[in-house]
């Protein structure tokens, strides 16, 4: 919102779209009932954030779907923005989403055509049972030949596969912008580097978002002509009087200061996600896990071990949760106690599970206590580091190789444990 207002006070005018899988939950999926209700409440943050924006349009994503199509059938009400599909139709042959909109911006109408790839049947039956999608490149074509007369500029949200980005770039005349953040070809995710995020295609602007919000992909754009290629505005053969193009990749934290109106609605967000009140135990129907031994096992055999580790950042790792008053966080929590969802679900109620302990990376083994030399511990990999250190997800750089070194324990005397 800040940035945004900068922009603002140059003389600019935002015109903020988003291609898909902007409200990031994948919610019913899980069968933990409070991170369901965790990402609802998320849902409807992002979408009273995307309405002080100013968005114009946000396309239909897969993880939107996930919330249940009655569901965002429903939120969309709150929406002051349209969420456009043009390939989808529910259960009674009707489009709940909009094809396309045209819009007006500093004086030009701009039509914004949204779409997405067709998901696997699996995905259909399970949250939104006898819909169907048609093949997104010809329901797009649709929605352009219908309009394009009507309007200067076009723009594509296309939550859909880059072979169909590719035909839509070199074989349709009239697209100006193309936003992308699914990154799929076919069956395989294409990783978006800083090359790819903002580019030109066969004279067709493509945007690659990423980032989950920590980043916005920006296209200043001089509109000289319509249905003519963009150049970029570095591009010094450009023949004169061409549309130019000044692509960048704007990075939003932590640089950018806070807004007192987004402030608020995130602060109403954490009131309800702090979950004040301890979960009824009866509505979980947990039984935890008779496989872990905890840290307090492993420290009567091991205690130079123990109390070395307590002084990682791993043995210190819920109280970053307490000092922050993020502790009934469901989407923190997990990556900051031991075995959440087998020794525990409700965060009111850690217990000995605080902090990531030893096995999280040691792994299970609960024979080990019994008889040592039987049933030794495997070598630490790296490979259960990635589930918590995923640097798209946490926005920082991991290397393992210099990370492990860290919170690796003294080496085990031999003689210990017998």
């Amino acid at each position: 919102m800040t940035y945004l207002n900068s922009l603002k006070s140059e003389g600019i005018e935002p015109f903020l779209v988003d291609g898909g899988d902007w409200l990031f939950s994948l919610g019913r999926l899980h069968p933990n009932p409070l991170l369901q209700q965790q990402m609802l409440q998320k849902a409807l943050l992002l979408i009273d954030a995307y309405n002080l924006f100013g968005t114009r349009a946000a396309a239909l994503g897969e993880h939107d779907l996930a919330l249940g199509l009655d569901r965002l059938v429903e939120f969309q009400k709150r929406m002051k923005f349209p969420v456009l599909c043009a390939n989808f139709k529910d259960a009674s042959g009707e489009s709940p989403f909009a094809a396309s909109t045209i819009v007006t911006s500093q004086g030009r109408k701009v039509l914004i055509v949204g779409a997405m790839r067709v998901p696997p049947q699996r995905f259909i039956d399970k949250h939104c049972a006898g819909s169907s999608f048609s093949d997104p490149y010809p329901a797009i074509l649709e929605q352009i030949e219908a309009h394009i007369d009507e309007v200067d500029l076009c723009v594509v949200l296309g939550h859909i596969d880059r072979a169909d980005v590719d035909r839509l770039a070199t074989e349709v005349t009239g697209v100006d912008v193309v936003v992308e953040p699914n990154s799929s070809n076919g069956s395989e995710n294409t990783w978006i580097n800083d090359e790819i995020k903002t580019t030109l295609h066969s004279g067709t602007v493509l945007l690659k978002p990423s980032g989950q919000g920590s980043e916005l992909a920006r296209a200043d754009l001089w509109f000289r002509d319509k249905a003519k290629p963009w150049f970029s505005i570095w591009d010094e053969d450009a023949p004169a009087g061409s549309n130019i193009a000044d692509l960048s990749t704007v990075g939003l934290a932590p640089h950018i200061g806070r807004h007192p109106a987004m402030e608020k609605i995130v602060a109403e967000f954490m009131a309800t996600t702090r979950y004040k009140n301890p979960i009824d135990a009866d509505e979980m129907q947990f039984e935890p896990s008779t496989h872990f031994l905890g840290s307090i096992t492993c420290t009567v055999c091991h205690p130079q071990q123990a109390a070395y580790w307590k002084q990682t950042a791993h043995g210190r790792a819920y109280a970053t949760l307490e000092a922050s008053g993020d502790q009934f966080r469901y989407d923190c929590m997990p990556c900051h106690v031991t075995g959440y969802g087998e020794t525990f679900v409700d965060a009111h109620e850690p217990g000995r599970w605080k902090d990531v302990q030893c096995e999280s990376c040691h792994g299970l083994n609960p024979r080990h206590p019994s008889k040592p030399e039987a049933f030794p511990w495997p070598a630490v990999k790296d490979t259960p580091c990635w589930s918590c250190h995923n640097p798209s997800e946490t926005k920082v750089p991991f290397d393992p190789v210099q990370a492990m070194p860290r919170i690796a324990c003294p080496l085990l005397k031999r003689s210990e444990g017998k």
